[in-house]
Parts: C-alpha cells; sequence; structure tokens
C-alpha cells in the first residue's frame, strides 16, 4: 500500500512536472494566438481552422471548431466534418520528439505527420456524407462584415478561452498520465490509452503512426470537452480515429516500401 502511494504521489509530480514544462509552454500560446486569429475574422473561414489546427494540434482543432459552432458561422454537419479533418497531433512532437529523439529520423517523423495530416482530409470527406444524412439542418449566420472587433477585446476574449480550456486539457492530460504509470501495460495498449506513452515504448514507425493518429484515450477526453454540443457519442468519435489511423498507416506502408 505504501508502495502504492507513493508511485502515486511521484506520478503526480512528475505529470505537474510534465504539464509545466511541455504542456503549457506549447498549448497556451497556440490557443491564444489561434483564437485571437478567429476573432480577427469576420467571415467564415473553416479552412483557416484547419489551417491553425495543422499547426498546433490535438485538441485546438476541435476547439476552434467549437467556436465557429457557437458563433454559428459553419451548421452541425459542417462542426461534426471540420472536428474530423482537424483531428490531427502537433507537428512539434511528431516531428521533434517522435522523429528526431525516438526513431532518430526527422524526415521519418515529418513524413508521419504528412500521413496523419492527409489521411484527416480523406477522412473528413469519407465521414461527411454520414454527417450530412444524420445532422439537422441548420441556417449558418452571414456575419456582418462592416462591424470590427477592437484588438483589445480580441485579445482578452482569446485569453479568457484559452485560459478556461488549458485548465481542463491539463486535467485530463495528468489524470491519464498518473493512470498510465500506475497501470503496467504492454506497449501496444499503453499507446491506446496514452500515446506519448506508446510513442516511447516503440521504434515501429507503423505503430507511432497508429499511437499519435489515433491519438489515445487520453486525447479522446481532450476533443470531447470541446465536442459536447457536436452530437458526436465517444463511441462515434473512436470509429473516426480508427478510420484515420488506418488510412495513416497504410500511406506510411506505401512510402516504407517504395521510398525508404
Amino acid at each position: 500500500m505504501e508502495t502504492l502511494l507513493q508511485t502515486f504521489l511521484t506520478a503526480g509530480q512528475d505529470g505537474l512536472h510534465l504539464i509545466a514544462t511541455a504542456v503549457l509552454p506549447v498549448l497556451f500560446p497556440f490557443f491564444v494566438i489561434t483564437t485571437l486569429i478567429l476573432n480577427l475574422t469576420s467571415t467564415t473561414r473553416p479552412w483557416i481552422v484547419t489551417l491553425l489546427a495543422y499547426c498546433s494540434g490535438y485538441p485546438n482543432g476541435a476547439r476552434l471548431t467549437q467556436n465557429l459552432y457557437h458563433q454559428q458561422r459553419i451548421n452541425l454537419a459542417q462542426a461534426q466534418t471540420l472536428s474530423v479533418i482537424t483531428s490531427t497531433p502537433s507537428p512539434i512532437f511528431v516531428i521533434a520528439t517522435a522523429g528526431t529523439v525516438f526513431l532518430q529520423d526527422t524526415i521519418l517523423g515529418c513524413v508521419i505527420f504528412i500521413c496523419a495530416v492527409i489521411s484527416a482530409l480523406i477522412n473528413g470527406w469519407l465521414w461527411q456524407f454520414h454527417h450530412a444524412k444524420t445532422a439537422p439542418q441548420q441556417n449558418v449566420k452571414t456575419p456582418n462584415i462592416t462591424q470590427t472587433i477592437s484588438f483589445t477585446r480580441a485579445f482578452s476574449d482569446a485569453l479568457t478561452s484559452a485560459t478556461a480550456s488549458i485548465l481542463n486539457v491539463c486535467g485530463i492530460v495528468l489524470f491519464f498520465y498518473i493512470g498510465s504509470r500506475l497501470l503496467t501495460l504492454p506497449p501496444l495498449l499503453a499507446g491506446i490509452f496514452e500515446m506519448t506513452t506508446g510513442v516511447a515504448s516503440t521504434i515501429n514507425p507503423l505503430l507511432i503512426q497508429f499511437f499519435i493518429t489515433f491519438g489515445g484515450l487520453s486525447v479522446a477526453m481532450q476533443q470531447q470537452i470541446f465536442m459536447q454540443n457536436f452530437q458526436i457519442k465517444f463511441h462515434t468519435y473512436l470509429a473516426y480515429k480508427i478510420t484515420h489511423a488506418i488510412l495513416a498507416c497504410a500511406l506510411l506502408t506505401i512510402y516504407l516500401w517504395f521510398f525508404n
């Protein structure tokens, strides 16, 4: 019992250190900057959300999609499809950590990230037909382009939104980090439970591709925070990510066969 308690306390301390040194410095600035850009954009631009999501990674795509949906700038079917397309890992994590550190191959890290992005676009295209049938039709607000928001107001709103979002994300990261330390899981289950743990446990590029594209249960819970109004059930989200991971692994397999 004492050993378990000590492990729990050590895992909690390490998790807080991870959040302070890796999660907050990376995610929080992206949350603020991307929300600021979206606040200063007066017209509906889903492609801007997609680009910003690919630059920042989980779970910012779902968060920005939620912002557009709450502002009635996209309808429910568009929000559902956009949440699939923007569900991608951080390029910094994939290229620098997974590629350079674990695989010791930066180019392969870039390829893994590109496969994740391309497969996300294909995955969104495939699932949009399902969304068009199941989501009720909604009107989309046409913003008044003459009505502008001041930079100060936009920055203040972005800071408030980012602070609330990062607290939720950090709580989930800490919970799953402690859980992954307390549970002794084989690499495959570890990666399904928590992405980073799975990536660190293997040097197989296909497994790494699967882990970072699927995202793990930790990322799934982070995404669900911002997808609660999209009428997407948890098992449906997991189905999104399974097809996403399969497509990404197929693309990486083609690359490894012909170019590596």
